[in-house]
């Protein structure tokens, strides 16, 4: 075994530790706090399957994001004692369906003209969730009560406590990131990544770009439906800006600061804005100002986002030059 794969055996066991101890060690404040990262850390890592590795820029994913948490909302609001994991099922299928529609005429294009018009797609869903007031209630929003879930052997867990809420979303953040990572080794996903280098080539091998590029982004709406849901039930409400341009330009945020060059750098990228975010906001107002001054210095220098910082040439030669020294 490699010293590079040893490193990230360790480093890997480490954060997993840390996160099934987290409630323990950390203050309620903060688990909520744990909790909201969670839930950005798979919408970032959704995101990054398509501009990471299909080589898209989507300015209006948080149109699948907006489409699972609704569905998660109206489900809670007209059916009463819905299982919460078969709500989620059903809020993910309702991401995935609804990728699938925006993906049929967004992913015959590239560049700025699938960019522009992934947005134009959640503007309109924005729009009607804006409008029809008898079903979403507007700009108002809806209230949602947190459900109990009910596991085989545990009993039934009120997902009012937060320490259950946050061991639940760490269960389904990790085995929708693990299911991801897993699309990406399959052919499926080779493909994709052959794509976002060369599209012409691609299609001259044989692959189908349409139907490649449509799989992906209907995967990528499945997972942004789970983290809509999770953040349903996470802020007790659902309005309108689960879904506009704000909420996009978060997970591009995320995503670019993160790295899009690494599959964990959107998930570091999540962490490191949403701690920033905590922080800054409660010393100034003009919070957002900081960020922006963040993300330049991050695409000016740090190439490959923060994640790049990590890699192992990197951290090798520091040991090295400190050896010689």
């Amino acid at each position: 075994m490699n010293r590079r794969r040893a490193l990230k055996i360790v480093g890997g066991g480490i954060a997993s530790l840390f996160l099934l101890l987290l409630p323990v060690l950390l203050p309620e404040v903060d688990v909520h706090l744990a909790t909201e990262i969670l839930i950005f850390a798979l919408f970032a890592v959704s995101f990054n399957l398509l501009l990471g590795y299909c080589g898209l820029l989507p300015f209006g994913h948080a149109a699948c994001f907006g489409v699972g948490a609704y569905a998660t909302a109206l489900i809670f609001k007209h059916i009463t004692g819905m299982p919460f994991l078969i709500t989620l099922l059903i809020s993910a299928l309702s991401g995935f369906v609804g990728a699938l529609i925006i993906g049929f005429f967004c992913v015959r294009l590239s560049g700025s003209y699938f960019a522009l018009i992934s947005l134009a797609f959640q503007m309109f869903l924005y729009a009607v969730a804006l409008k029809w007031r008898d079903v979403t209630n507007g700009d108002d929003g809806m209230g949602v009560t947190r459900p109990d879930l009910y596991l085989p052997g545990l009993g039934t867990l009120s997902l009012m406590n937060i320490q259950y809420l946050y061991y639940v979303t760490l269960v389904i953040v990790a085995l929708a990131i693990l299911a991801c990572y897993l699309f990406l080794k399959t052919p499926l996903g080779h493909a994709a990544v052959s794509m976002r280098e060369n599209v012409i080539r691609a299609s001259f091998l044989g692959y189908n770009v349409f139907l490649t590029r449509l799989a992906i982004f209907s995967f990528s709406g499945f997972l942004a439906g789970i983290s809509g849901a999770l953040f349903v039930v996470f802020e007790e409400f659902v309005a309108t800006t689960v879904m506009d341009v704000h909420m996009s330009f978060t997970v591009i945020l995320m995503a670019t600061i993160g790295g899009t060059g690494h599959f964990l750098g959107p998930v570091l990228g999540a962490v490191f804005l949403m701690v920033f975010q905590d922080w800054i906001s409660s010393l100034t107002k003009h919070w957002w100002l900081f960020m922006g001054i963040v993300f330049v210095m991050v695409v000016l220098y740090a190439e490959g986002g923060l994640i790049g910082l990590f890699k192992w040439e990197k951290i090798r030669a520091l040991f090295v030059s400190e050896k010689e020294s």
